[in-house]
């Protein structure tokens, strides 16, 4: 789209409309969750997997 504004003296000025590209707030919203969703995984299984290690050494341990 193509806006033509005439100023004094007859001096054509043309603006090009650039096509602005928008994102739904709710994709983005999604995104975040899907983020949290994915780093609160990793925080659980690497707790598991800690909690599990030093399960593993305190038996060692105590069981000697």
């Amino acid at each position: 789209m193509k806006i033509n504004y005439q100023i004094k003296k007859d001096q054509n000025y043309t603006f090009k409309d650039e096509v602005v590209r928008t994102t739904n707030i709710n994709i983005l919203l999604n995104r975040v969750r899907q983020k949290n969703k994915s780093e609160s995984k990793k925080k659980i299984i690497l707790s598991i997997f800690i909690i599990g290690i030093l399960s593993l050494l305190s038996i060692i341990v105590f069981v000697n």
